[in-house]
């Protein structure tokens, strides 16, 4: 049996770093690999707090991430489980011929706590293996980067190729369980399905909730469903797997038994079956994924059903006919009012009483319109049951009877219990608008584990560059990543969309001009397909007003999509063709490609709609480009067209945008030299950038042209000098000490005195999910370093209600 002191013998030894911690964070032993990585010994570091021990270096905080590092350990101790940082940036006091310095250090860290017999933790590991020599940090951009060059023979000392590993897999496990708890949030089932047996290698819990908790890893998909055999479902997985090409349903039936034994039970689903390919483009899996919308059938049939019995006044159960008279004030009843409303037949003061207070005004005042002249009204409001308390949804329709003399003289109509098909409605808005959230946060979050694992990858490829098997892998690995980033690209695009959060910055836009860049965009994708492409315009101005990024995006997005469904060396023609005199300005992408079938023509602007794929399109998308091309032009006012003559007929999309008239044309130039000969009107300004020279030399610029300018460099005290005398304008870095701009922002914008004030954002993140954060923290405008100064002076000459210097 090992002592005590065999155990402290063997932790001395041990070559991996381990420091022990108490859960208030004292230290109280390391193990002398760490106290070597960290050059300290133990009299330096035991008995004391371990960031007393290991202090940020006061003229450079930001290369100590303190804040990461002891979250990781808070949630260690309170789950009582391991908890994993894969990289974290933590400089080291050390000594050096000059004297005492900080080396900056990164870490793959693991804090473990040990729990004793009550449960609680009594001490707390952190293993943290030095991966400095994997990374290369950028100052200026604050990024850090994997290294792509493998350890020289003479870093042995100060690089252990098993610690590499250790970091990069620890790094990979990481990131791999990150995205399978994605994976397992989704609110839509998921499986991949491996090999021609199609062999379940990954679900996720929705798909369990629809086929029941049964054992199906490692089985084919008849072993493991057989209830489902002989549905149709074989025949399209099989198809997918043959040609690969994509499949398609959607409100299918299905038959599932979800409890062993139990019944079955039949439920209807929206599916996609995509094919998973190599990098030589052979089908090896298929990717399933679809939605249970048995709810949202169920309820449009009842809808139907609803509907139809309303119309045919048979639905003697929740329907109730009335009669008002308005001399003498009797409200008369069908029978079946106290099954709708839950009371005996009485007066109309009755049925007041009880509909929802918030609901009584609407339908006071539909009445009202009604008796004046409208002569009908028809409202869904809520009532309380007298009887049971319980909430219903009622569809009240009433129709006005006048007299000779045009006086109303009574009211007939009917009320429905409605409930049902309101909630089922309620809830499928509900279940689209969680959809909405959930494919934001996984776009978002999707993107930042790809640059770590593609960096890995290469890592790991050059590390073992003689493996033949190690080099494969990881030029799998790269391939994938690439495709996904793509994909990711399009999700972040979509869920700007789907929640409403694009902003078209509109300017004079020249077509032919924005056609050309679209072009350039599509040319790669083109000409690696061997296409010919023509481009034709006619000789008269195409100038619209709106956004030219997104004018430009929509144009390629088109271009892209007719060389993917066009096979090699196709023919696409793009044409732009302005009708000034009747305001339309027509761009269309015409192409000799697949063409689109008549069943799929109405559905193609569709979110996540696809056509079928040409056999040598190896990576197909996600479906949305066409649907965010949709949007974006109803966002300039315009419409999209898509026509094809069937399968193998080509394909034709049209554009059609207003025109901007000659004479409207010169106005709008005329306004915007008047305005720039004019300059912008003097305001008073602040800038918070803790970089005090940039924000200086802004603040010269800003004054030049007759601004009143403030430069504070802490945010606590741009608080307090803003309350003392309130600016117009805030221009606000993001990376500030102690609070970041983003919270700055919002106790500004909370404060009364300046909350009227234009924010501008300034910072080096221009990513979309970085403008978002922005927006949502109360920023009107986002600016990326370096500050574009001829369009701050645009966003400052629009300021209305200046003060003058």
């Amino acid at each position: 049996m090992m002592t005590l002191s065999d155990f402290q013998a063997l932790f001395r030894v041990t070559p991996y770093p381990y420091l022990v911690m108490t859960p208030d964070l004292t230290i109280v032993g390391a193990s002398g690999a760490y106290l070597r990585s960290v050059q300290r010994t133990e009299e330096d570091i035991v008995g004391r707090n371990v960031f007393e021990a290991f202090p940020a270096e006061e003229s450079n905080a930001e290369a100590t991430n303190i804040t990461e590092v002891k979250a990781s350990m808070l949630r260690a101790l309170a789950k009582g489980q391991p908890d994993t940082s894969a990289f974290v940036r933590y400089a080291v006091e050390v000594n050096t011929p000059e004297g005492k310095k900080y080396e900056e250090r990164y870490w793959s860290t693991v804090h473990t706590p040990v729990l004793g017999e009550d449960g609680q933790p009594v001490l707390l590991f952190q293993n943290a293996v030095d991966v400095t020599e994997l990374y290369r940090y950028d100052q200026q951009s604050e990024v850090a980067t994997l290294q792509l060059t493998p350890p020289s023979d003479s870093h042995a000392e100060n690089f252990n190729r098993a610690q590499m590993h250790e970091a990069l897999s620890r790094i990979l496990n990481n990131e791999r369980e990150h995205l399978r708890s994605l994976f397992n949030q989704a609110p839509g089932f998921v499986a991949v399905l491996m090999g021609p047996k199609h062999v379940f290698e990954m679900v996720n819990e929705a798909y369990y909730q629809l086929v029941g908790h049964r054992e199906l890893i490692g089985k084919a998909v008849w072993e493991a469903l057989p209830e489902v055999a002989g549905q149709g479902y074989e025949e399209f997985l099989d198809q997918v797997y043959r040609t690969g090409e994509a499949w398609t349903t959607r409100a299918m039936p299905i038959s599932v038994q979800r409890e062993r034994n139990g019944p079955i039970s039949q439920r209807y689903i929206d599916l996609v079956y995509e094919p998973y390919k190599d990098q030589y483009g052979t089908t090896i899996g298929i990717f399933a994924q679809g939605y249970d919308v048995t709810d949202a059938v169920e309820a449009q049939a009842a809808k139907r059903e609803s509907d139809e019995r309303l119309r045919d006044g048979m639905d003697a159960a929740r329907m109730a006919v009335w009669d008002w008279d308005f001399a003498s004030g009797e409200l008369a009843y069908s029978d079946n009012i106290g099954l709708v409303l839950g009371f005996t037949p009485g007066g109309m003061n009755v049925v007041g009483a009880h509909i929802h207070p918030d609901d009584r005004e609407t339908i006071d005042r539909a009445h009202e319109e009604a008796i004046a002249g409208a002569g009908s009204y028809q409202e869904v409001l809520r009532f309380i049951r007298p009887d049971n308390g319980r909430q219903v949804w009622l569809d009240s329709r009433g129709k006005v009877r006048f007299d000779d003399e045009g006086r109303a003289v009574s009211m007939r109509g009917v009320t429905v219990d409605v409930t049902e098909r309101y909630q089922a409605e309620f809830e499928l808005r509900e279940s689209n608008r969680k959809k909405d959230e959930f494919l934001a946060m996984l776009a978002h979050e999707l993107r930042n584990p790809l640059a770590p694992i593609s960096t890995a990858a290469e890592m790991l490829r050059l590390a073992n560059a003689t493996d033949p098997r190690t080099r494969k892998a990881s030029e799998v690995i790269s391939h994938q990543v690439k495709h996904m980033t793509a994909l990711v690209d399009d999700l972040l695009d979509v869920s700007r969309v789907t929640r409403g959060l694009v902003e078209l910055e509109r300017e004079l836009v020249d077509i032919k001009a924005a056609v050309a860049n679209a072009v350039e965009q599509a040319r790669p994708l083109i000409e690696a397909r061997r296409h010919a492409l023509t481009v034709r315009t006619d000789a008269s101005q195409a100038t619209v007003l709106g956004d030219r990024t997104r004018l430009v995006q929509v144009i390629a997005n088109l271009l892209n999509n007719a060389a993917k469904y066009t096979p090699q060396g196709g023919e696409i023609t793009l044409a732009v063709h302005a009708q000034a005199d009747q305001g339309w300005v027509d761009i269309g992408v015409i192409d000799n490609g697949i063409g689109i079938d008549a069943r799929l023509l109405p559905h193609i602007f569709d979110l996540f709609t696809q056509a079928e794929r040409t056999p040598d399109r190896a990576q197909g998308g996600l479906g949305i480009g066409l649907a965010l091309v949709r949007t974006m032009v109803a966002l300039h006012g315009g419409v999209v067209t898509a026509a094809s003559d069937g399968p193998g007929a080509g394909s034709t999309f049209t554009i059609r945008l207003p025109a901007v008239t000659q004479g409207v044309k010169d106005q709008l130039e005329g306004a915007a030299r008047e305005g720039a000969l004019a300059g912008p009107a003097p305001l008073q300004i602040m800038i918070v950038d803790d970089n005090v020279d940039a924000a200086e030399s802004l603040a010269v610029l800003l004054e030049a042209q007759g601004h009143r300018v403030q430069v504070e460099a802490h945010p606590v005290q741009a608080l307090a000098a803003a309350r003392q005398d309130p600016p117009e304008v805030f221009i606000l870095d993001i990376g500030l000490p102690e609070m970041d701009g983003y919270e700055l922002a919002r106790r500004l914008r909370a404060d009364p005195a300046t909350g009227s004030a234009l924010f501008i954002a300034l910072t080096g993140y221009g990513q979309a999910h970085d403008r978002i954060l922005s927006k949502s923290s109360g920023f009107e405008h986002h600016f990326v370093k370096p500050m574009d100064t001829d369009r701050l002076g645009q966003v400052l000459s629009t300021v209305r209600g200046a003060r003058p210097a």
